[in-house]
């Protein structure tokens, strides 16, 4: 975290003016105005009360407050605010009438530094949520207004690698409160501001729309997981437009595939995420972006999409009978493959290297270009896959016959990837 003594620029000043002297002041509390841009206020009479004892027990404040002027005989707290609140109790609740007059150090500063003042006087402060939340909105609006206050790695890049450097915070934390600091709206944010929701139930509220969050609040549903669980019933996709979607995007020809489910989401993101893919089925009505599926009307990332696919379409490890019987056909195809100018002779049908009948290759399997399936092409598949992948794929479909003749191998690997040995 940055020092405080480094966050503005400073000119070189010379060293009688390194300390300069600080005139204290005694103002009247009734002259002391609080400052708007304070957002850590006392959370209960009880922090004030025990204050005043403190300070009656010392008989004085022993730490002058900041303040600026604001008029002829008025002066705005940059620090104090809870001191000014106890010798207010002290001499009103009390009679306690010397302890009317506080010690202040007027300053002169501009309104970016006064700001800033406010934040580092509660640098200290155990903060709730809301405070944190406040203070990193606030910051970054000086940042964003008022750059060349703070030093050059402070003034360029991007605002949320800025603020978590100032302020000492992981960058995720500070996304996470811009989420609900621009999101949520004002009546629930009075909520989160009195502690009445935490931080956690804050934040999936403000990705909620705004009509959930009324409905959340009005129905008094404050606790993180009764919020989900709400969300769960009312916003995201049921069962049925799960399965029906599962059908219509072709994701059961997928599912046929060694392909495994954690390649799903990237071939769902590419085939129908790059373009305004739209598709319907009665009441079913199915709408893509490149982040979100929206199935009736109803939006979820494709990551959550993929989650609800396992919970309520998961796959089946065992094969399909149409695959073992496309798996056949091949079979029976290899001697076309082998009549090309080879000096390779057609071997008598065999099993693969693990005692396991010829595969389909995938492009067999879901040929592209065919109308009647929304299933893989050659290229989509092979980009989907790992390493791992890759290797099983690889083992599967190269079979014994081919591995026999080094002009069946080429024609193999050709039809794989391309001369940058790249799939294609």
């Amino acid at each position: 975290m940055a020092k405080l003594g480094n966050i503005f620029n400073k000119e070189e000043i010379k060293k009688e003016e390194q300390h300069p002297r600080r005139i204290i002041k005694w103002i009247h509390y009734s002259k002391l105005k609080e400052n708007v841009e304070q957002y850590c206020p006392a959370r209960d009479k009880e922090e004030i009360e025990s204050l005043a004892d403190l300070i009656q027990a010392t008989g004085e404040v022993i730490e002058n407050l900041s303040v600026s002027k604001l008029d002829t005989d008025e002066y705005k707290i940059i620090a104090g605010h809870k001191r000014c609140q106890a010798c207010k109790l002290l001499v009103e609740e009390r009679g306690l009438k010397e302890f009317a007059f506080l010690p202040c150090i007027v300053n002169n500063v501009s309104a970016v530094q006064e700001s800033f003042r406010v934040m580092a006087s509660n640098g200290y402060h155990t903060k709730k949520p809301y405070e944190l939340m406040h203070e990193i909105t606030e910051m970054e609006k000086l940042l964003r207004e008022h750059p060349e206050e703070f030093p050059p790695s402070l003034q360029k890049g991007r605002m949320v690698e800025r603020l978590s450097k100032k302020m000492g915070i992981a960058r995720a934390t500070v996304q996470e409160y811009q989420q609900i600091s621009r999101n949520l709206l004002p009546e629930v944010m009075e909520k989160f501001k009195e502690g009445e929701i935490e931080k956690s139930a804050a934040l999936t509220l403000a990705r909620l729309p705004e009509k959930m969050q009324k409905e959340v609040i009005e129905q008094g549903i404050t606790k993180n997981v009764d919020i989900e669980e709400y969300k769960q019933k009312n916003l995201e996709p049921g069962a049925v437009e799960i399965r029906v979607s599962y059908r219509l995007l072709g994701i059961d020809e997928y599912d046929r595939s060694t392909v495994s489910r954690k390649a799903l989401v990237k071939f769902l993101r590419g085939r129908y995420g790059s373009t305004s893919y739209e598709i319907s089925q009665g009441e079913i009505r199915i709408s893509c972006s490149d982040k979100n599926i929206s199935i009736s009307e109803r939006s979820i990332t494709w990551e959550r999409y993929v989650t609800l696919l396992d919970q309520y379409c998961p796959k089946e490890e065992k094969e399909e009978p149409e695959l073992v019987e496309r798996r056949e056909e091949q079979r029976d195809m290899v001697p076309e493959i082998e009549t090309e100018d080879t000096d390779c002779k057609e071997p008598a049908e065999k099993l693969d290297r693990e005692g396991r009948e010829v595969s389909v290759p995938m492009d067999e399997l879901v040929e592209e270009g065919r109308e009647e399936t929304a299933g893989l092409t050659r290229q989509e598949y092979m980009n989907s896959l790992d390493i791992k992948e890759v290797s099983s794929y690889i083992s599967h479909f190269l079979t014994e016959e081919i591995l026999r003749c080094p002009e069946l191998i080429e024609k193999w690997l050709k039809d794989c990837v391309n001369e940058e040995g790249q799939s294609v």
